[in-house]
């Protein structure tokens, strides 16, 4: 009996407690709705009878982009964009007329535009960036006449330095139907604006950050009445801000020298840890007219057939290497005891070597004579060279190719970089059947030439390996992310590997490429210098296509490398005749460059 009384007590506890809760949860709702439904009925009323809220994405800053000295090269500045709202815009003829009118613009490429985007219906489709103000002011004026359309004030690249390093930099854009199908995953829109090129496109989800949001209330004729209440704004994450390995000052002296010629690249890199400090390609381009929109005429000229502007030569563009891969040939032979810096070759330089059924000529035709390795560089002889690439072999000579880290991508963080060719027996088979081809095609590659490909920035690889006394770095261009409100990211120096060979095989090539610039009767005396011991190499490149390509690659000073240089100019002839910019570069850095620096 006392059990069931217990039971009764607790039974009548609990139906106490659920009641108070109940009458709890219905207080909070008579509450509320007396809170909506009479305190705020005129607001809510309007609001389901007349308004929308509309949902305005507010794009985020893209991060800045500072030379290796905190020098900003781009930043951002405040444009007005007009866009249209797919759901709310009426899409009819006198509509999009009204607009282009307004906007100065073509009502057939605002169709078209509405046309494609429009079954994203609560997405602003971007119809006009660096709208004029004036023409913002007549729209706010007279929203109510423009259902659908409406303004943004969003960040533009801005170039406070003016046209500098444009391939290295790139350039932003709308994105394009191509690349939403890739990216899309990434959370790009339709109407984005998105890197093109360069560190622009490479770093492009660093440096885009995460747009926010806005909501606004607007009437059914699309007038704004203001924001929406009991509705917080997103705000807006800008990108990253990247710090590039470039000199600022260094980059514009290169784009200096480079107007010396029509064609061509030049790279400056540290051989110390594969750092850019500058890099040049010419023809170039103008990024800052991207800030803009591009006429027709314009993207016309940018994209010629023959001169290639768009093209960043130094790390796309792909060349016949000749006499500097004469080097590798050199340490090589050192290593496979086929020859040391003081050995003579069996035959002398008479101009001419018979091979086979065939005869190999010198670039000197009336021959160097008797040659020791040193000097054999120094003078780019190629009948000593033949010598070595017969004792070598084709198999030999392709593996350390291949060792040296030619025919691959130097992995530099810049979009689609050029792989060269380093060609073996397989290739060879394969191109012209296992009896189409013979022996002598190890003479050709020796000395550079026949179908060996390399570029610039993998050439200066290799010379920084040389330099450094073998250690290949991985050429970069970038030493930080700064994220906001987040810890910096540092980008280290790689190593991707070794040269394979050894100490000694390695000074005896860099005593050579002293010689080539310290000698008046060698190749590169042109970037001789008094106060400096420049070392470096010279080439002559056959061109099907016209007159011989240019090569001079160097570093200094030669007993402890600062910087590696390397030039190429299309259709240059000697390399020789390009050792001078050598010089006018070392004497600038050396000179000038370093002196302001330790100021600073």
């Amino acid at each position: 009996m006392e059990f069931d009384a217990t039971e009764k007590i607790f039974a009548q506890n609990r139906q106490r407690v659920f009641m108070a809760v109940f009458l709890v949860f219905m207080l909070a709702i008579v509450a509320r709705l007396f809170y909506l439904q009479i305190l705020n009925y005129d607001y809510y009323y309007n609001l389901s009878e007349n308004n929308r809220i509309r949902v305005l994405p507010v794009p985020a800053a893209r991060g800045k982009i500072l030379d290796r000295n905190g020098r900003v090269l781009v930043d951002n500045k405040p444009t007005y964009t007009v866009s249209i709202m797919p759901y709310e815009f009426p899409g009819d003829t006198a509509s999009v007329e009204k607009l282009a009118e307004l906007l100065d613009l073509d009502p057939e490429y605002i169709w078209q535009k509405y046309q494609k985007t429009r079954e994203i219906k609560y997405l602003p489709i971007r119809i006009k960036s660096r709208v004029d103000e004036r023409v913002v002011s007549y729209l706010a004026e007279h929203s109510g006449e423009y259902p659908g359309v409406v303004y943004q004030v969003v960040p533009t690249r801005r170039y406070p330095y003016g046209k500098v390093a444009p391939h290295i930099l790139g350039y932003v854009g709308e994105v394009s139907a191509a690349e939403l199908r890739q990216r899309y995953k990434e959370g790009i829109k339709a109407g984005d604006m998105v890197g093109k090129q360069g560190v622009e496109r490479y770093f492009d989800n660093l440096l885009r950050g995460r747009d926010g949001a806005k909501f606004l209330e607007v009437r059914a004729n699309g007038e704004v009445v203001g924001p929406v209440r009991d509705r917080k704004d997103i705000p807006p994450e800008n990108g990253a801000d990247l710090t590039l390995t470039i000199d600022l000052d260094i980059q514009r002296y290169l784009e200096y020298l480079a107007g010396f010629f029509d064609r061509g690249a030049i790279v400056v890199m540290n051989p110390n840890n594969g750092e850019i400090l500058g890099a040049v390609s010419t023809p170039d381009f103008d990024n800052t007219v991207f800030a803009e929109p591009i006429t027709d005429s314009l993207w016309r000229a940018l994209n010629d057939p023959k001169t290639h502007p768009m093209l960043c030569r130094w790390y796309q563009g792909t060349y016949p290497p000749a006499s500097p891969l004469k080097l590798m040939a050199a340490a090589a032979a050192v290593d496979e005891n086929i020859a040391n810096g003081y050995t003579k070759m069996e035959y002398p330089c008479t101009g001419a070597m018979p091979f086979g059924d065939r005869y190999f000529f010198c670039w000197l035709r009336s021959g160097h004579g008797y040659l020791n390795m040193f000097e054999a560089i120094a003078q780019s002889c190629d009948i000593y060279f033949y010598q070595v690439g017969a004792k070598l072999g084709l198999d030999k000579w392709s593996e350390y190719a291949r060792e040296c880290f030619f025919g691959k991508p130097t992995g530099i963080e810049l979009p689609h970089e050029a792989a060269g060719l380093v060609p073996d027996r397989d290739y060879y088979n394969r191109r012209y059947g296992r009896r189409g081809w013979g022996a002598g095609v190890v003479l050709n590659l020796v000395i550079g030439q026949g179908e060996v490909l390399v570029t610039p920035l993998q050439m200066a690889q290799f010379v920084a390996a040389i330099a450094n006394g073998g250690t290949v770095w991985k050429p970069t261009v970038v030493l930080s992310a700064k994220p906001p409100h987040r810890h910096e990211l540092k980008f280290l120096p790689q190593k991707r590997g070794e040269l394979p060979f050894s100490p000694e095989a390695i000074k005896t090539v860099i005593e050579g490429m002293v010689r080539t610039c310290n000698e008046e009767w060698a190749t590169g005396y042109g970037a001789h210098m008094d106060d400096i011991t420049v070392a470096g190499k010279t080439g002559t490149a056959q061109n099907p296509h016209g007159p011989d390509h240019a090569w001079f690659v160097s570093f200094a000073p030669a007993e402890k490398p600062e910087v590696v240089m390397v030039i190429l100019v299309e259709a240059g002839g000697s390399g020789g005749s390009w050792a001078w910019l050598a010089r006018a570069f070392y004497d600038y850095y050396f000179h000038y460059w370093k002196f302001e620096h330790r100021r600073t």
